[in-house]
């Protein structure tokens, strides 16, 4: 699975645009934004900030303390990435290093060599995002959540797998039966 980190730049230079439509269209976006100061809406026109394929969460890049982030928002990554949604995902933060890179970096491990052994997208995540520095806190809420819903999260990229093969040729609603 193709997992991606940017920084909050990286969509508002898209606002309003093709491009904007264009990613709402073919990604499942993860959307950081502080809650202390500066405080941050998030950076999408007005028309997608409801789409189903967008997940909001407002936590600040601390490890501690009223605005970090909360076992419940871990939940709700978890269960966003897990919703059996075969488009890439991209994740972002104010500056695209820590909140976001600790969310990139443990979808990555997890989809990419947890569940399945995908060396392709793995290393190319590797590769695009060598810079991160991903919060501690955050990594360790993420990985907690995976653990629990590991049975779970096979049988989904099992559903993903097949969706993105397709049905194979020679395949009949025969096939099982005794002729």
């Amino acid at each position: 699975m193709q997992i991606e980190v940017k920084a909050r730049t990286f969509f508002e230079v898209r606002m309003g645009g093709k491009r904007e439509r264009e990613l709402f269209r073919t990604r499942r976006i993860i959307s950081i934004n502080n809650i202390g100061f500066p405080a941050e809406p998030p950076p999408f026109s007005e028309t997608f900030l409801t789409a189903e394929n967008l997940l909001v969460l407002y936590f600040d890049d601390v490890d501690e303390g009223p605005n970090a982030m909360t076992p419940a928002q871990a939940r709700a990554i978890a269960d966003f990435a897990c919703s059996g949604d075969p488009r890439p995902i991209i994740v972002h933060c104010s500056a695209g290093i820590s909140r976001s890179g600790a969310v990139g970096e443990v979808l990555n491990w997890y989809f990419n060599r947890y569940l399945e052994d995908n060396q392709g997208d793995y290393q190319r995540f590797q590769i695009m995002h060598r810079d991160l520095v991903p919060n501690a806190h955050v990594r360790r809420l993420l990985l907690t959540e995976f653990q629990h819903d590991h049975e779970k999260l096979k049988a989904m990229m099992q559903k993903i797998r097949l969706r993105r093969e397709g049905p194979k040729s020679g395949n009949t609603s025969l096939q099982g039966e005794k002729r």
